[in-house]
């Protein structure tokens, strides 16, 4: 249960995935060439435009000028710092005492008391109104700023300074003195110590406060709306022959992406629900006439790829320069799915591709009909092909329905025979694009998916291939059991309608696991060889025979053969009982000792298919009949119905679908086979002998002819 809610959940998944890229595919579309390009600012316009709208929008040019423009006129923001004015009065008290104790000029308390006095007025006055650094000035001097905001946290206060009127600190320098003889201090020796006090406290206080800067900056051009237009419907937004000015070209642009985003969003939802109804119809038509492998991920990964695939090269076709909309190879996913999977898969895939490319198609109703036509065309035409050389028949038949529907359209509308004839190598040449696709695109999704078609089973049916070339020397009597058991497997799959080819390619390969151990099989001993299971126990006996269907899947993947061929080597056994072995090991036993079947088992699994089911039969009713001593019709006949009915009775055939109406048909053609193959011939009447007759194989006979 678990497994199988696993399952739902990739499925619906993987419905979803090709939902989105499907929509993706369809909407996608080269970029409309600019306006800006046909209507050049200056020129000429090449024609009249009315709006086919009504439209408001921001003029984000003018926006953007005006709120450049209030950016600028911000002035750049200098603050305070309160703590450097702190320190320079604290640092100017201890510089005092400390040059007192060596400086004689200062050693009376009152000539310190008037330094510090006169410092700490100029001091005060200086750090309130703030000096600044010299590159500072000179940068703002250079940059053309005329102002300044000088702004005081301790004050909470703000004021527009201009900058020639900055203090630097080399201007407060070379103003000291006069600072401080216009502060009353006479004496000229402390004036001079005053100037060198000064000159070496003296701090820059005044500093570019960049966050508060861009606050105001911010505050500035938020404080500017944008600048709104309108175009009303119908309103004219260029003549043609006038220059065109930028305003124009702006307002032609706009027209233009509104209407851009609007036909976008309707294609997307119109879209959207044709991809949607095609996802639906495959989900539901798989739903109901593939009941076995609904659930199966793996498969619905394959067709969904191959839908996808499809409509990605559809896309492809439509946007190359000069491409014609009759080119569209819808055929090719009906022709992949046919020849890949089965042909009312390749129904599936024609309605579903033809659903999906609606939209690319325009809705024209021509392209419809001829991809319609073209792709259930395509499903006739490719199933059962077994041949690359037989795509031509393919390319021939779809081109020509394709061109029959387009002509026969054109009647219909009234178009004229010479009219008419031109589409028609449109059609055939959409059928030579699909067909060239699905012939490059087949061995491609079967290597994906470890797919087995019947141009691949053809290949494998070669008789030369290595496995089998191995056969004929190491296992000799195998390869001809094998032989014959493909012959009557592929007469009997003809008759009840399942897979002929493959099942006679798997019956080639089904006992290519005796090659290892060739001498413990029957068909392969020799008289010297007979005597090899009686030194054996029943059991062990039991295992080496058992051990050709492992020895045979491991080969078989050696060789890199399919999975499909691989399965004919475990399910041609079943999970059948190894009578000969087990009724050996029943008369062995002593008293009391329990022999069970089950021990001598072949582990399976049970024939999953039609095909293994009836290599099984046809494995069995072959090795039986080479007991048979009386070959008649009537003998062959009950041997063929006695083998089917036990392995029916035995449970070996319940898990494939076959059915007794099949299982029928499979015994006649059994009987019909096996007698062909062991017929019997009239005697000849025997010439005299002359006895002076040489003998060929007789020594020194030809002696004279050397």
């Amino acid at each position: 249960m678990k497994s199988l809610n696993v399952n739902k959940l990739l499925s619906f998944l993987l419905f979803a995935l090709a939902f989105i890229l499907s929509v993706a595919i369809i909407i996608a579309q080269r970029p409309e060439s600019p306006v800006q390009k046909e209507f050049l600012v200056g020129e000429p316009a090449p024609r009249t435009v009315f709006s086919p709208i009504h439209l408001q929008f921001v003029n984000e040019q003018e926006t953007t000028r005006l709120r450049q423009e209030k950016e600028q006129a911000t002035l750049p923001v200098y603050t305070l710092q309160p703590k450097i004015k702190r320190t320079t009065f604290s640092q100017m008290e201890k510089a005092l005492k400390e040059r007192a104790a060596t400086d004689p000029v200062l050693s009376k308390p009152e000539s310190q008391e008037k330094i510090l006095r006169v410092l700490s007025r100029i001091f005060e006055r200086l750090l309130n109104e703030g000096s600044v650094e010299d590159s500072a000035k000179k940068e703002l001097l250079e940059s053309g700023r005329a102002q300044i905001e000088r702004r005081d946290p301790s004050k909470n206060t703000s004021e527009v300074r201009e900058v020639k009127n900055l203090t630097s600190l080399s201007e407060a320098k070379e103003r000291a003195g006069f600072l401080i003889e216009k502060e009353g201090l006479r004496e000229r020796e402390l004036r001079d110590r005053a100037a060198e006090f000064f000159s070496d406290l003296l701090r820059s206080n005044l500093f570019y406060d960049e966050g508060q800067t861009k606050e105001r900056r911010k505050l500035a051009v938020d404080s500017v709306s944008s600048i709104m237009e309108e175009v009303k419907r119908g309103e004219m937004v260029t003549q043609k022959g006038l220059l065109v000015t930028g305003d124009e070209q702006l307002r032609l642009i706009q027209v233009q992406r509104t209407l851009t985003k609007k036909q976008t969003q309707e294609r997307i939802v119109s879209v959207a629900l044709f991809v949607l109804l095609g996802l639906l119809f495959a989900f539901f038509y798989l739903k109901f006439f593939d009941s076995k492998e609904a659930g199966n991920p793996k498969r619905h990964l394959l067709i969904l790829s191959i839908l996808v695939t499809t409509l990605a090269l559809e896309k492809v076709t439509l946007l190359i320069p000069n491409s014609s909309i009759f080119l569209l190879p819808g055929a090719l996913a009906a022709i992949l799915l046919t020849i890949l999977l089965r042909p009312f898969l390749g129904i599936l895939g024609a309605v579903t591709i033809s659903i999906f490319s609606t939209p690319l198609a325009e809705f024209r109703a021509d392209i419809l009909l001829m991809l319609l036509l073209g792709s259930l065309t395509g499903c006739f035409a490719a199933h059962g092909i077994r041949k690359r050389i037989h795509f031509l028949k393919v390319c021939a038949t779809v081109g020509m329905v394709n061109a029959g529907a387009m002509v026969g359209f054109a009647f219909f509308q009234g178009w004229s025979f010479p009219e008419a004839w031109a589409i028609t190598p449109l059609g055939i040449a959409n059928g030579f694009l699909a067909t060239t696709l699905s012939f490059f695109l087949v061995p491609i999704f079967e290597y994906l998916f470890n797919l087995t078609t019947d141009i691949t089973l053809l290949e494998l049916s070669d008789l030369n291939h290595p496995l089998l070339k191995r056969m004929v020397i190491e296992a000799p009597g195998t390869y001809h059991h094998s032989l014959v058991v493909s012959t009557l497997a592929e007469r009997a799959c003809e008759t009840i309608g399942a897979n002929a080819l493959l099942a006679r390619v798997g019956c080639y390969f089904h006992d290519i696991g005796k090659i290892a151990r060739s001498e413990y099989f029957t068909e392969n001993q020799t008289p010297q060889s007979r005597a090899k299971h009686e030194k054996l126990t029943p059991t062990m006996s039991c295992l080496l025979i058992m051990s050709h269907v492992k020895d045979g899947v491991e080969l078989a993947k050696k060789y890199k053969l399919k999975d499909v061929i691989i399965r004919f080597i475990p399910e041609h056994q079943g999970k059948g009982v190894i009578y000969y072995f087990y009724k050996k090991a029943l008369d062995q036993a002593v008293p009391g000792e329990t022999v069970k079947a089950d021990d001598f088992r072949y582990p399976g699994p049970k024939p999953q298919s039609r095909e293994t089911a009836v290599a099984l039969l046809s494995d069995s009713v072959e090795a039986a009949s080479r007991s048979l001593k009386d070959i008649t019709p009537d003998a062959v006949r009950i041997l063929v119905r006695k083998i089917i009915n036990e392995k029916f009775i035995d449970g070996q055939l319940d898990e494939c679908d076959l059915t007794l109406k099949d299982l029928h048909k499979i015994q006649e053609s059994f009987v019909h086979n096996l007698m062909a193959i062991f017929h019997t011939r009239v005697s000849y009447p025997k010439p005299a002998e002359d006895p002076n007759r040489p003998d060929l194989f007789e020594t020194d006979q030809f002696t004279k002819f050397h």
